[in-house]
């Protein structure tokens, strides 16, 4: 028969739960404590991680938006640059039409003004020379006596002037001074002795002193002759008188130029 040592059994009991108790508290415990830490730790860092991972899905559909909105701000900004520059270009475009329909027109009115230029310049070389071969043409055919009585006309004229403008003859004299002065005369055809003589005379009674003559045979005047004495000028010539319609006659052709 077994026979138990209950003292024995006590004692182990008891130091089974003292051991127990200790195990508890020196081992068990801290360990409890630092799993529990532990796994609220997981939890803390679960929750942090998923927190991570919704900021890091805001921030990521954040940047979507932003690139997308960013997108279409791009296309409106090249929309609008495009728009800017074909504006500028259409712009650009209407300056040169303009500046080259400026161009054409100073052009035209240039090329306008030469060509007018070069018909007035061609008219009055025209104008010139039929004058002058007029005035030659009636010089030749004129008879001589009609060269005379134009001589006579112009001693005539210098006699009348020195009756008629006696201011104009007073101060004329006082500018010759003590000089004598010289005429220069320019005749269609030569003067005779007798012709040169009166104009002589008539110069001199002008001048109030004795006036030497130069005289010059020029053919283009037709008929007749010009006198230069200092600044005083008397013509009676054919040339003269055709050179006085010269005017009326280049103001026609320019009104008949204009008129086409």
């Amino acid at each position: 028969m077994l026979k138990l040592d209950w003292a024995t059994i006590a004692f182990q009991a008891a130091n089974f739960l003292l051991l127990t108790g200790v195990l508890y508290y020196v081992l068990f415990r801290p360990v409890m404590r630092s799993i529990k830490e532990r796994v609220a730790e997981r939890e803390r860092l679960k929750q942090k991680l998923a927190e991570e991972r919704r900021e890091v899905e805001r921030l990521r559909a954040e940047l979507e938006e932003r690139l997308t909105t960013a997108e279409q701000e791009a296309d409106e900004i090249i929309t609008q640059v495009q728009k800017e520059a074909e504006a500028r270009r259409r712009e650009l475009l209407q300056e040169a039409e303009k500046e080259v329909e400026r161009i054409l027109a100073e052009g035209r009115s240039e090329a306008e003004k030469m060509r007018q230029q070069a018909v007035a310049q061609f008219h009055d070389q025209l104008l010139d020379a039929v004058l002058e071969v007029s005035a030659r043409v009636i010089g030749q055919s004129a008879p001589p006596e009609v060269h005379d009585r134009m001589v006579r006309q112009l001693n005539e004229r210098i006699w009348e002037m020195g009756r008629s403008e006696m201011e104009r003859v007073e101060a004329f004299r006082r500018s010759l001074g003590e000089r004598t002065p010289t005429a220069y005369v320019r005749a269609a055809r030569p003067l005779s002795s007798q012709q040169q003589g009166e104009l002589a005379r008539t110069l001199a009674a002008l001048a109030d002193r004795n006036v030497d003559l130069e005289v010059e045979i020029d053919s283009s005047l037709g008929a007749g002759m010009r006198v230069r004495l200092v600044d005083i000028v008397v013509e009676n010539t054919i040339a003269g008188q055709l050179g006085e319609l010269r005017e009326s006659v280049s103001k026609a052709l320019k009104e008949h130029e204009g008129g086409k």
